[in-house]
């Protein structure tokens, strides 16, 4: 198959033609290919030959076959769609085709996809992502344009308008959001919102947390750090205090019964306004990782228990902002 698979780009007669090697990236059992520029017709013609049967989407051609090489996926991503808008199309596109059956093979993917843009390395890749996704975030919370929403939740329409109405609720000088994932919020608040002295990301999962470190130092964003920490463990106060804490997409990934466990913990270190938002689903989405589904009338059910457990001395509001938004507000003495 190897004299297949020697060269990619058929477009031009006189252009050079990259090797495979050059834009390819092995993560799990699938080679990665960035095909941007590559003549479709050649390649699919080329990868028949090798035994391969094809799937094509928008964004994507599949390649499968029994023998090793199993799978093959080639994308058309250019440098400058390189943001998180990539977790959706995804989603949107390869889970119907079968490759993606759990969160574990949407992490794969959604690696090896970044990965390919530049294979030698992968650091840069990812610092390339976390860039020119704040940059479109950034740019979505400095006009009044609306960004596209797309089916899924995981898109930088949906939070950039949740990053907005954060903007908008936020209190104090101080800012924590928990299980920031990427870590794109605490950079967003520290820009939009400089007086702010204390600005911490916390996860679970810090994979991106060197690359928002790299681009916090690079944007002279010195109140920003990131901290690994889980939201159900018993020490998560340890943390200290904030006005205003953030779980944006959070809760669902937990179940019913941790829940509960979780806000005890956001309440614990709230000084003044804990901002939740969740995804309204009619069904938990496994892909990523979700326990449960919300409505309105569950998250002003949450609402009304967190109050309880701050003594009635509050308040709570709940709005629709591509799903769910809750504000559950301490009452300062």
């Amino acid at each position: 198959m190897a004299e297949h698979l020697t060269q990619l780009n058929d477009v031009q007669p006189t252009s050079r033609k990259v090797s495979i090697q050059e834009r390819s990236v092995l993560v799990g059992d699938i080679i990665f290919v960035n095909g941007h520029g590559a003549n479709r017709v050649a390649l699919k013609q080329r990868f028949a030959e090798g035994g391969y049967l094809a799937q094509e989407t928008p964004h994507f051609l599949l390649f499968t076959r029994s023998e090793v090489p199993t799978t093959i996926l080639v994308h058309w991503f250019t440098l400058e769609e390189l943001d998180a808008d990539i977790k959706h199309y995804v989603v949107y596109e390869l889970k119907p085709l079968g490759l993606i059956k759990q969160s574990s093979d949407f992490g794969v993917i959604f690696s090896g996809v970044i990965g390919s843009f530049f294979p030698k390395d992968a650091h840069f890749a990812w610092h390339e992502y976390g860039a020119k996704s704040l940059q479109r975030f950034l740019l979505f919370l400095s006009t009044a344009r609306t960004p596209t929403v797309f089916n899924f939740y995981a898109t930088i329409g949906v939070f950039a308008n949740w990053y907005q109405r954060v903007c908008e609720l936020c209190r104090g000088d101080s800012f924590l959001d928990a299980g920031c994932e990427s870590g794109f919020l605490p950079l967003i608040i520290a820009e939009r919102i400089p007086f702010m002295k204390r600005v911490v990301g916390v996860d679970i999962r810090p994979d991106l947390f060197a690359v928002m470190r790299d681009l916090a130092q690079e944007r002279h964003l010195n109140s920003v750090r990131f901290v690994e920490a889980d939201l159900l463990a018993p020490d998560f106060p340890r943390l200290g205090t904030f006005d205003t804490v953030t779980a944006l997409g959070v809760i669902e990934h937990f179940s019913e019964a941790e829940t509960e466990r979780v806000l005890r913990n956001l309440l614990a270190v709230t000084k003044q306004r804990l901002i939740l938002t969740v995804p309204y689903e009619d069904e938990p989405e496994a892909i990523y990782e979700h326990q449960q589904v919300f409505t309105r009338a569950r998250l002003e059910a949450l609402g009304a228990w967190c109050l309880e457990q701050l003594g009635g001395v509050g308040r709570q509001w709940c709005e629709d902002c591509d799903g769910g938004l809750l504000l559950i507000e301490r009452h300062l003495s």
